[in-house]
């Protein structure tokens, strides 16, 4: 891999201390927890950092007090050419003056909303990020006034504006690429024309980076290769990280899940789904699993379904899974978004967690987080997700922390479910287990594989 060149005349430049975070803000909030978790990690270690927002950015960012932040561009500036720059001022004022939940509301309601700032987006780096040369100038000049020395973009599709800033910067700046979710918007690119263009933008932005591209699973490492065409040799794995929770007592997580769950009865088993309500997610896998497992009768112990989470994409799906349920008979207890402490309640409180992805899933957070607090995963066979389940402990030793199902076939799932509902001395190994396969992905590990990469590239 050939490092970018910045011009710096100086050869002997050190890079600045600091690290910059590229993040996305709205709807697609499950892509920048990762790096929000590695941000908070590294200040937490000394290295300083700074953030800057592309297409939104929330009144809530979770970010330690001691990150700087900054607007990268609102994706207002993308809508309109010429001018784009009077867009983005409104597009800012809007987000300062609207509450996450109300533009969030907006976006579930109007799923065409999104889609188009993510075709505007595509359309922008295809066409070359210095066709806005008013905005890589104004980046340039804010990462020598944060002093960072490397880069993070969480979306490959921001990279881009990172290579295009560094070319204007006074310091020797480096930049790495991760991929993480981007056939989330790399649809609309096929949808207008432009899937090929954004690949090559894509191996254009890792050939000039200074580090090998992250990929978030090694299923995932096979995917960017096959599809996107980067070499193997400049692709590397380095999952995210989960952060290890303190328990609830008891009794407060089911009081917890009670208030939030009205239907809840704490003397059934509780099978639940948590993430977004959008198509890909296959949740409708779920409910037909769910049927037929009530359809066998004598066998499987009575339970209850909970299907909880937002959307990105807009209420269509959600709208259509009520319909299912009511016409297939299922009682589902539904939640939208939930708090940091009633999700660490309803993972303590279930049974199990079902992530039923019908697309190539490249990691899955939700089922790391559902075993670190003891609570089996069931997952489907394909994509990063499946890697989650099983493999070595702190130790080496082989353990299993879920079981996996064959990817869209809810009949193998509903299975997955009744030896989980069934089989009691089952379910307690995996119970025993899954804290202890759930810590290879530490936030602590994150930063540490992080920091090999980007120190080394300072070599």
């Amino acid at each position: 891999m050939t490092p970018h060149e910045n011009g710096n005349d100086n050869d002997d430049d050190r890079p600045a201390p600091g690290v910059g975070y590229l993040l996305i803000g709205g709807p697609l909030v499950g892509s920048r927890v990762r790096d929000t978790r590695l941000a908070n990690e590294l200040v937490r270690r000394g290295r300083p950092g700074h953030a800057w927002w592309a297409m939104d950015r929330p009144d809530e960012s979770g970010l330690d007090p001691a990150i700087g932040q900054d607007w990268l561009f609102h994706s207002s500036r993308n809508a309109a050419n010429l001018h784009g720059p009077t867009m983005e001022r409104v597009g800012r004022l809007l987000a300062r003056t609207t509450s996450d939940a109300r533009r969030e509301a907006f976006s579930q309601k109007r799923s065409w909303f999104l889609a188009r700032q993510l075709r505007h987006l595509v359309q922008r780096v295809c066409a070359g990020v210095e066709t806005d040369p008013g905005l890589i100038r104004r980046f340039a000049r804010q990462i020598d006034a944060a002093r960072v020395g490397h880069l993070l973009p969480n979306l490959a599709i921001f990279a881009p504006f990172a290579a295009a800033a560094i070319r204007r910067t006074r310091a020797a700046v480096r930049y790495t690429v991760t991929f993480q979710g981007y056939e989330l918007y790399s649809r609309y690119a096929r949808e207008i024309g432009l899937e090929k263009r954004l690949f090559q933008r894509f191996r254009e932005a890792v050939e000039a980076s200074h580090t090998p591209a992250v990929a978030v699973s090694e299923d995932y490492r096979r995917r960017v290769h096959d599809e996107v065409g980067v070499p193997l040799e400049n692709l590397v794995v380095v999952p995210p990280g989960v952060p290890e929770e303190t328990p609830l007592p008891g009794a407060r997580a089911r009081e917890l899940v009670a208030a939030a769950l009205p239907a809840y009865d704490p003397g059934l088993p509780l099978i639940a789904y948590l993430g977004r309500r959008d198509s890909e997610k296959g949740i409708d896998l779920l409910l037909y699993a769910a049927r037929l497992l009530r359809a066998r009768g004598a066998g499987v112990p009575p339970f209850q379904i909970a299907v909880c989470g937002g959307t990105a994409f807009g209420g269509e799906y959600a709208t259509v899974l009520r319909q299912l349920a009511d016409q297939l008979g299922v009682p589902v207890l539904w939640h939208g978004r939930m708090s940091h402490e009633l999700r660490t309640a309803l993972f303590q409180t279930c049974h199990a967690t079902v992530y039923p992805s019908v697309h190539r899933e490249p990691f899955g957070m939700v089922p790391v987080e559902s075993m670190m607090l003891g609570t089996p995963a069931v997952v489907a066979d394909t994509g990063g997700v499946s890697e989650l389940v099983a493999g070595p402990d702190e130790n080496g030793a082989e353990i299993r922390g879920g079981l996996a199902f064959r990817s869209w076939d809810s009949a193998d799932l509903a299975e997955k479910l009744a030896s989980l509902l069934a089989d009691a001395p089952l379910h307690a190994r995996l119970r025993a287990a899954a804290p202890g396969l759930a810590r290879r992905y530490s936030v602590a590990r994150l930063a540490d594989r992080t920091l090999e990469l980007i120190d080394g590239a300072t070599e």
